[in-house]
């Protein structure tokens, strides 16, 4: 057990407390208390110790792995909840795509926090039992895909090489206030590389920049590989990026007939669950994107959920996690069961 479980979760004590002639024996700490502490600037670093924390106090249930590296070297992790079964129902969860985006990390591993804290206890989350939910299906979730980016959003370039200061001071215009930073630490906008009409994608930088930038060919950046191989190997039915900000839904990318019908019900189910709009795709839609890649590679659906009240070119506010915790609680639910109910139909189909 290493020591921050101990100094957060622990409250075992070494001594037998005496009162009044009867011994008593005071208890570990219940599995309800937090992990996650959802209501700071969550880094890097605080998010590694906090998954490997959470698999050791639910060992049976959270397992993770290192997909791949960023850029500068930092591990990609990935984090499952429920019965690991290959090629089983699943589904995709992430954030952080973009640096200053980081507040969908504190979302996403809230949501694995409260999820196995559920789990334990046969709670109910909005209406779901997510003993349940877990019991048939794999939560995935990569919190953080762009460690590089946040990293130099929320620390500046104290975190990078001295030989890197130059260029990424360029890449920001000149600036050493990254507050608005969106790209990986190369100047790629993640968000821009995926391999879905990437030649077509309007308004691109031309050079690594600080946000815009689609990089020099589809999947060129190792944060982006990351996502599309550990895609391909959990093959999940729905994909759920988190991004910010401005409550909305991005989930149509030319899709027609039983395809968009089907999703079109996801994202209008969802809307409702949040509150957030849908927002049709423009004529031509720009692609570049994990949601576009992932409709138009594998045929099924994906949501682009923007979270919180747009604060201008910078990361959400604290205020913004709580109503966006609210809103989103039960969504990872429903497309887990949404999931199950898309693969069991494949199957019975099939018969």
């Amino acid at each position: 057990m290493n020591l921050k479980y101990s100094l957060k979760h622990t409250f075992t004590f070494l001594s037998i407390i005496l009162l009044g002639g009867v011994l008593l024996y005071p208890t570990s700490t219940s599995a309800h208390e937090n992990v996650v502490d959802p209501h700071q600037t969550y880094t890097y670093p605080e998010m590694v110790q906090d998954i490997k924390t959470l698999a050791e106090k639910y060992p049976d249930l959270i397992r993770y792995k290192v997909i791949g590296k960023s850029e500068y070297g930092r591990d990609i992790y990935a984090v499952s909840l429920g019965k690991i079964r290959p090629g089983g129902p699943s589904v995709f969860i992430n954030g952080s795509h973009h640096a200053r985006e980081w507040l969908t990390t504190n979302l996403n591993m809230y949501m694995i926090d409260q999820y196995a804290q559920a789990f334990e206890e046969n709670g109910i989350i909005d209406g779901y039992n997510v003993k349940e939910v877990l019991g048939k299906t794999t939560m995935w979730f990569v919190p953080m895909v762009n460690p590089d980016g946040v990293t130099l959003q929320q620390s500046g370039l104290d975190a990078f090489p001295e030989s890197a200061h130059d260029d990424l001071i360029r890449m920001n215009e000149g600036s050493t206030d990254f507050t608005r930073w969106k790209a990986n630490a190369k100047g790629v906008d993640l968000n821009r590389n995926y391999d879905a009409d990437w030649k077509n994608i309007q308004d691109a930088r031309s050079e690594p920049s600080w946000a815009f930038h689609k990089g020099a060919a589809p999947h060129s950046s190792s944060e982006v590989r990351a996502i599309v191989n550990f895609t391909k190997s959990i093959m999940p039915e729905i994909a759920v990026p988190y991004h910010s900000a401005g409550k909305v839904i991005y989930w149509n990318y030319k899709q027609t007939g039983a395809q968009y019908d089907r999703d079109h019900r996801i994202a209008n189910k969802v809307s409702h669950i949040t509150g957030y709009q849908m927002m049709y795709a423009e004529d031509p839609p720009s692609g570049g994107g994990m949601t576009d890649w992932f409709i138009s590679k594998y045929h099924r659906p994906g949501l682009t959920m923007e979270i919180g009240n747009y604060p201008g070119p910078r990361h959400l506010p604290i205020s913004e996690f709580d109503p966006s915790w609210e809103e989103n609680k039960a969504v990872p639910l429903y497309a887990a069961e949404e999931s199950y109910q898309l693969y069991e139909a494949k199957f019975s189909t099939s018969k």
